[in-house]
């Protein structure tokens, strides 16, 4: 039996777990933000895999939280080849439970971030700060930056003075034959 979510998703089966009653509505920001139908899918799919690992796990959705994301795409990964997508997909979920006041939210340690962390949170400051951006424009911006400084540097130092065009290039033609390899 098919399970439809907002005449846009379909799942093969009803969603279940800590986070099924959000699929909705995460879908709709998700829609209203501008993103692709495919890409609504894929993310509401990810996050029903995800609630399901929840509720096996026994983790109640008010206590979800990065580290959750982070062992649940370890688990994954035993099991289906990774996306490159799916870390920046949850870390919007996580940014979508807290602004709907689901999971509270944490301020973690500068010490405790990667170097990317550190450098994206920055950037992030900086696009609400200095350039007065709304938080809609902030969330679509930050995870491509997250995701353009991991494939660039890792778990280096980020040094932005290192960054080229060919960088950039590489990044997009990248990102380009990943949404072709997808349809």
């Amino acid at each position: 039996m098919k399970f439809v979510i907002n005449n846009q998703v379909v799942l093969s089966q009803a969603p279940d777990g800590q986070l099924a009653d959000y699929l909705s509505v995460l879908a709709t920001f998700l829609s209203d933000q501008g993103y692709a139908p495919y890409t609504v899918h894929r993310q509401v799919y990810l996050v029903a895999c995800f609630s399901r690992w929840l509720k096996q796990q026994g983790i109640a959705s008010q206590d979800v939280a990065c580290e959750h994301t982070k062992q649940y795409l370890c688990d994954r990964a035993k099991h289906l080849k990774p996306c490159r997508g799916d870390a920046a997909a949850l870390q919007h979920l996580i940014d979508f439970l807290c602004d709907e006041g689901v999971i509270p939210i944490k301020k973690i340690s500068p010490s405790c971030l990667s170097p990317v962390e550190c450098c994206v949170q920055a950037y992030e400051q900086y696009l609400r700060e200095a350039r007065g951006l709304t938080e809609t424009s902030i969330h679509n911006y930050v995870p491509f930056i997250r995701s353009f400084l991991e494939a660039r540097f890792d778990c280096a130092p980020v040094a932005l003075s290192d960054l080229s065009a060919q960088d950039v290039v590489c990044f997009v033609q990248c990102q380009a034959s990943q949404l072709i390899s997808w349809r």
